[in-house]
C-alpha cells in the first residue's frame, strides 16, 4: 500500500533539502530507496504518520497560500515550511518537523553530502578501530558484595 506518490516524495525532498550550495544535488533514487527501507525497519505508525503529515502539507498549503503544493515555487514551499514550523501549536509544527526526519537523514547521510560538512563516517569507523576494547576475564572480585 503506497501512501505518498513518487512525484510528492520527490516534492518534499526538494522543499526540506533545497540545493545547498558546495553540496551535491538530490539522488531521488537512493535517497527513496533509504526512506522505504527506513520505514520497514521502524514501527508502522511511523510511516502512517509520516504520509499523514504530508498530506496535512498539502492542505496547508491550500490554505495558507491558496495553491496545491505542487504549483508553490520553491520560495513559497520555503515559506510554508517555516510558517509552520514557526507556529505557536506543537501539533502544527510537527506536521512539518516529523515528515523533515527520514527527508534530511536520507540526504545527509551520503557520504558526498556528509564529509565537505565535517563528518566522516569511514574516518571515524577507522579511528574507533584503533581502540579495540575487551574484556579482560581475570579481573579481581567485587569486594564489598
Amino acid at each position: 500500500m503506497k501512501l505518498i506518490t513518487d512525484r510528492y516524495l520527490q516534492e518534499l525532498m526538494e522543499a526540506y533539502v533545497g540545493e545547498p550550495q558546495g553540496l551535491p544535488p538530490i539522488d531521488f533514487e537512493g535517497q527513496s530507496a533509504f526512506i522505504k527501507e527506513y520505514f520497514k525497519a521502524g514501527a508502522p505508525e511511523l510511516r502512517i504518520l509520516f504520509a499523514v503529515c504530508a498530506l496535512a502539507l498539502r492542505a496547508l498549503a491550500l490554505l495558507l497560500k491558496g495553491r496545491p503544493f505542487s504549483r508553490l515555487s520553491p520560495d513559497q514551499r520555503e515559506d510554508l515550511l517555516n510558517r509552520v514550523m514557526a507556529s505557536r501549536n506543537p501539533a502544527l509544527r510537527g506536521v512539518a518537523f516529523l515528515p523533515g526526519l527520514p527527508l534530511l537523514m536520507s540526504y545527509y547521510r551520503r557520504p558526498e553530502a556528509a564529509v565537505p560538512l565535517g563528518f566522516d563516517a569511514r574516518a571515524l569507523k577507522e579511528e574507533s578501530d584503533l581502540r579495540v576494547v575487551t574484556r579482560d576475564r581475570n579481573l579481581p572480585p567485587k569486594s564489598g558484595a
